[in-house]
């Protein structure tokens, strides 16, 4: 009986240590072009149905650990994965891509010329379909686009292998 009393307080404290629904996997992989890693590329993981995404960018060896605001993974699921790499922002050589000042320089190169559209801003030409300029071939930059998936959790690290003509 003494046993029991103590297993039921012990199984509720790890219930609620744990929480209900579902809760964020490391999540972390690297990006190739040709076989080379991508340095400095936006890395985004959109749920198939468009609700959830996470987003993280490539280190000087390609590597990208994937975030939802200041938490760290993703939710176990299927995933459509864009990657892009924006031309270096005028003035932003020192800033990281996410930082405010340097979403603002692109922002403000954005303005200069009309045609540009930043990634992660809600800028659209008259088209219906965004414009996203990137170093990487054009289809990885849109959900709409890209032949890029991913299942969250894996058991490796993820390996996106883009290739200069898809």
């Amino acid at each position: 009986m003494c046993r029991l009393s103590y297993l039921v307080p012990v199984g509720l404290i790890t219930v609620l240590a744990t929480g209900c629904g579902s809760s964020l996997v490391k999540t972390e992989g690297v990006v190739k072009l040709d076989g080379v890693p991508v340095e400095g590329a936006t890395v985004t993981f959109s749920s198939e149905d468009g609700s959830k995404s996470y987003s993280g960018f490539t280190d000087s060896t390609g590597k990208f650990v994937l975030q939802s605001g200041e938490k760290t993974g993703a939710a176990p699921g299927n995933y459509k994965v864009t990657v892009v790499k924006t031309p270096k922002v005028a003035g932003g050589e020192s800033m990281k891509p996410g930082d405010p000042e340097y979403l603002k320089q692109m922002a403000k190169e954005a303005g200069k010329d009309k045609s540009k559209v930043a990634p992660g801003m809600a800028m659209y030409q008259k088209s219906s379909a965004p414009k996203v300029e990137s170093e990487l071939p054009a289809v990885y930059a849109l959900s709409t686009t890209t032949t890029l998936t991913a299942t969250v959790p894996a058991k490796d690290p993820i390996v996106l292998e883009l290739k200069s003509k898809p």
